[in-house]
């Protein structure tokens, strides 16, 4: 861990606070020094400004009192006593200093005074000088003579130390810390806001993550806005209600699997140990059990087959091998091959197609869907029943339809009649050996080829499954079915 790591606070608040605040505080310095830089000439001049303005009534009151015949000594008295904190210099046209307030510069002489004392008057309120001498260098402001009622024998003058006016722009300094301060608490605070808005969302996630660790997986987060953490919140939600959906169907499917599993197992224990413990004693008792064994251990080996195609299907390791196919053949084949059955059963099997175009399709895979419909239809379908398998195409799809009278579906169960081991009759299904598996690889296998698989069942029309596959880019129909819809019924 670096040294910056340590010092750094572990909370990321607390980080996000510390940076806000480094922020503030780094563009509030830059501000408060660019201004107190645009200001300072300005500053500079108002100091003049003000000292300049106060030499004129200076000058008025100093030019009355000679008037009056006062002496320097008692003007200047006068002048300390009605304007204290201002030094007040009284200078003759030769520029000798006749009287200093703070009695520095008395009798000196100020030969830049003398010079601009001999030029002609001026118009301006207020005139200023640079005074270099001793110490701190002074600023003298005086009104000139022209200004004044008359000419007085002694100029007014008010001197100030140049730092005073040069470094006015310090006056700026305690507004500044003021408005600084204020500003940069108020900013810590909404900085800390917005870094509680941050990581409130983060710190529900990783609760929410640690509890779905324990194994409690139905965890959802209020999202907040559309923003990265607003997405990542429903993007969170979406994976726990994924990861809580698999958990569910994997605890489904481990409790179907075994109770599936039960029945076959339980007959093949019985009848074994029976054999075993001399139970049975004639040549047909031990053939009848036989055959259990052996139906039973056919049950379990296509239900572990089954499982194990559908978990490959979902997982994507089965590769299609897709090739031109007419959908017609198809639905013949299927026909042929419960042809026999369906004559047992005493159900009417038939054919209606149409021309169709032909189909990019994995053959194989594609029978075997359409097989384990039909094979649902002939098996619900009772004696003197009708199942038929017809084609169709539409909408840039070729259809297939099986459909079978005399067995209806609860609207209720018609959502689930996809879902593994879902049955509607799971008495009736295990009598005949249903696994509840064949309608889920169906789906599996027909979405694999970009199609869909739907039912529909009521007891004025029956149930009808109705497969959909799309047709290749640029496929047109045979040019004698070109206009053909799909038949209603």
């Amino acid at each position: 861990m670096s040294w910056t790591s340590r010092l750094l606070p572990r909370s990321l608040r607390a980080r996000l606070i510390l940076s806000f605040g480094l922020l503030i505080f780094v563009t509030l310095f830059l501000a408060g020094f660019t201004t107190v830089y645009l200001l300072k000439e300005q500053q500079e001049r108002n100091a003049k400004e003000k000292v300049g303005l106060l030499a004129e009534p200076i000058a008025l009151r100093a030019a009355k009192l000679e008037a009056e015949g006062r002496s320097s000594e008692e003007i200047l008295q006068v002048l300390v006593r009605e304007y204290p904190g201002v030094r007040v210099l009284l200078v003759d046209r030769d520029g000798f200093v006749q009287a200093d307030s703070q009695g520095m510069l008395d009798g000196m002489v100020i030969e830049q005074f003398a010079q601009i004392s001999a030029d002609s008057p001026s118009t301006d309120r207020y005139q200023t000088r640079q005074l270099r001498g001793r110490g701190d260098d002074l600023l003298l402001f005086w009104t000139p003579r022209g200004l004044v009622f008359f000419s007085p024998a002694l100029q007014t003058v008010v001197a100030v130390p140049k730092s005073d006016v040069s470094e006015a722009w310090r006056d700026l300094l305690p507004r500044l810390f003021l408005a600084a301060g204020v500003a940069f608490f108020v900013g810590v605070i909404a900085a800390g806001l917005l870094a509680r808005s941050i990581t409130r969302p983060l710190r529900q996630i990783t609760a929410a993550s640690e509890e779905m660790a324990r194994g409690r997986y139905d965890q959802q987060i209020p999202a907040y806005g559309g923003d990265e953490v607003g997405r990542l919140a429903q993007a969170f939600n979406h994976m726990a209600r994924q990861v809580s959906r698999s958990h569910r169907t994997l605890r489904d499917f481990l409790a179907n699997v075994s109770h599936e599993l039960k029945t076959p197992l339980t007959s093949i224990q019985g009848f074994s140990q029976a054999m075993l413990d001399g139970a049975l004693t004639r040549p047909q008792d031990y053939e009848e059990a036989g055959r259990i064994i052996n139906d039973e251990a056919v049950r379990m080996r296509g239900l572990v087959d089954d499982l194990l195609y559908l978990s490959q299907m979902e997982a994507g390791e089965t590769a299609l091998q897709p090739e031109p196919l007419d959908a017609n053949d198809l639905l013949q084949a299927t026909m042929e091959r419960f042809a026999r059955r369906a004559d047992q059963a005493g159900v009417a099997l038939r054919l209606e197609t149409r021309p169709l175009p032909r189909i990019e399709a994995d053959g194989r895979r594609l029978e075997q869907a359409l097989a384990n419909v039909v094979d649902n239809a002939v098996r619900h379908t009772p004696s003197g029943g009708a199942v038929t398998l017809r084609s169709f195409w539409e909408d840039g799809e070729v259809g297939l339809a099986v459909h079978n009278t005399g067995s209806v579906i609860p609207a209720e169960a018609l959502p689930h009649i996809f879902e593994r081991f879902f049955q509607a009759d799971p008495a009736g299904a295990r009598k005949d050996g249903n696994t509840g598996l064949g309608l889920a690889i169906t789906k599996e296998i027909v979405e694999a080829h970009g199609g869909a698989v739907r039912a529909t069942s009521s007891e004025a029309d029956g149930t009808e499954f109705v497969i959909t596959l799309p047709l290749p880019e640029g496929a047109e129909a045979p040019d004698d079915e070109r206009a053909w819809a799909r038949p209603a019924g």
